[in-house]
């Protein structure tokens, strides 16, 4: 019986073609967060991520009130231009605005919009701010609640404590409580809420009795900023925050809010020409930071940082923060010392200081961690048309040479000082491939930023014998 593949002659197979190079996502989209109350609602829906881009008509039609505006100006002023707005109603109080602007994670509502960007826009804002909206921090949330009487017969898994909600506006705090022999020994306040008129009433609940406490009311974070702060891990973006502008003490109180390598603080802002009033004006610092470091990302590249770079169209700096470059207790210095970027003058007006709130000296400067995440979500993308395809030597030689090539180019572009991927078979195990998991290792090692430039200098007496040398035969 013949067979049904039987073929005499000549035949083409096509098979799977290699990935390729792998691109680099793109870095330099700048998440803007704000108020417009004037706008067009029908180019600038509530809650919406929608993409400006270039177009300075469709910018124009935010209006002048709000923080929106003011915001693109900024950005578009130091030459950037990929914006993604998300437009959120102004509130008839500031607490009422913080709220529409943090939003709901479940509805996708304020802040939370920017993670409709990519499926809506097919872009991934990388640098987020909002401007106008994360400078003050509320005086009126909940920092503290002392027990009163730890009551009896508490179960630790069945107790709970809830404060009475703020005014309208306002956002309700929580916390959690400790019990330890049936007694409530503690109180943690997991969100400190904001917009409270007066300490809220606090009620233990649970199979117990007779559990009291009292809440205090004090500073607390910024809601915005720590909404900002709670989506740039899975963004892989970073947030650059405004801080008060007051004074340093308020500027390192802010800035202890946060601790994250991806967040970013300002202080102070920036002297700003309005047309309106004819006068500088007080503005918030983060669009200009954040314009700045879009456009070096397209015009240097992702690994470089906004740190030094003159800020255009600006006066000055909202207050002024002396700088000397070997002055250790400048306060410039002082601030950067606390992780603050601030703006110094130096032939121009500049941002100074680079660095995150994070706590891991190894991904201490902003710049460092943008690098290695532009690699890791540029590798991911580029890798996924492996997926689902059957395990084969090539596949898997396919996906290191990829992975090295990238490192490879990188290198030669001064974004990485090196990196190398590699196949563990101690990782990679018959269980782990039969349950279709292959695990690619690669280390590398972004530049870090020079920040710190020594020069040692002696004196050297040795130069008087040239010296002597010289007079001696000119004066013959």
């Amino acid at each position: 019986m013949a067979s049904v593949n039987y073929l005499h002659g000549v035949e083409t197979v096509e098979l799977d073609s290699p990935s390729g190079p792998v691109d680099t996502v793109k870095s330099n989209v700048i998440g803007l967060v704000g108020t417009a109350p004037d706008a067009d609602p029908t180019l600038f829906p509530l809650n919406t991520p929608v993409a400006v881009f270039a177009n300075s008509l469709m910018a124009g039609q935010l209006k002048t009130a709000g923080t929106l505006l003011d915001g693109v100006d900024a950005i578009y002023s130091q030459k950037a231009a990929t914006i993604v707005v998300v437009r959120v109603e102004e509130g008839d109080k500031r607490a009422e605005t913080w709220s529409n602007a943090v939003g709901s994670p479940t509805l996708r509502t304020g802040i939370w919009s920017l993670l409709n960007a990519r499926p809506i826009l097919k872009v991934v804002p990388k640098i987020l701010v909002a401007p106008g909206l994360t400078q003050d921090r509320p005086a009126n949330g909940l920092v503290s609640a002392l027990i009163t009487d730890p009551g009896k017969d508490y179960v630790q898994n069945t107790t709970n404590i809830v404060f009475a909600a703020p005014p309208a506006g306002g956002r309700v705090a929580r916390g959690v409580v400790q019990v330890v022999g049936g007694r409530v020994t503690g109180i943690s306040v997991t969100d400190p809420g904001y917009g409270y008129d007066a300490p809220p009433a606090v009620t233990i609940t649970g199979a117990g009795t007779g559990a009291t406490a009292t809440a205090s009311l004090g500073l607390v974070a910024n809601p915005v900023g720590k909404a900002l702060s709670s989506i740039v891990d899975r963004l892989r973006a970073v947030a650059l925050l405004d801080g008060p502008g007051t004074n340093y003490a308020d500027a390192v109180s802010y800035r202890n809010d946060y601790g994250s390598q991806r967040v970013g603080i300002i202080d102070p802002g920036v002297l700003a020409y309005d047309i309106e009033s004819s006068a500088y004006v007080a503005r918030p610092a983060s669009a200009y930071a954040a314009g700045i470091q879009a456009r070096i990302d397209n015009e240097k590249g992702f690994w470089y940082s906004f740190s030094n770079e003159e800020i255009q169209n600006i006066g000055g700096s909202a207050r002024p923060i002396d700088w000397m470059p070997n002055d250790a207790e400048s306060e410039a210095n002082l601030l950067n010392s606390q992780q603050i970027t601030t703006i110094i003058h130096d032939n121009g007006f500049r941002f100074w200081g680079l660095r995150g709130t994070g706590n891991d000296p190894l991904w201490a400067q902003l710049s460092v961690r943008r690098t290695a995440d532009m690699i890791y979500e540029s590798l991911e993308y580029a890798e996924r048309s492996r997926l689902d395809k059957p395990f084969s030597y090539q596949l898997l030689d396919a996906i290191q040479r990829d992975v090295n090539s990238y490192l490879t180019l990188l290198k030669t572009r001064g974004a990485l000082v090196g990196g190398k991927a590699h196949i563990d078979k101690n990782k990679n195990t018959p269980q782990t491939f039969a349950g279709g998991q292959l695990t690619v290792g690669f280390d590398l090692e972004p530049p870090a930023c020079l920040e710190h430039l020594i020069f040692e200098a002696v004196r050297n007496p040795e130069y008087y014998v040239d010296f002597i040398e010289q007079f001696a035969r000119l004066s013959v």
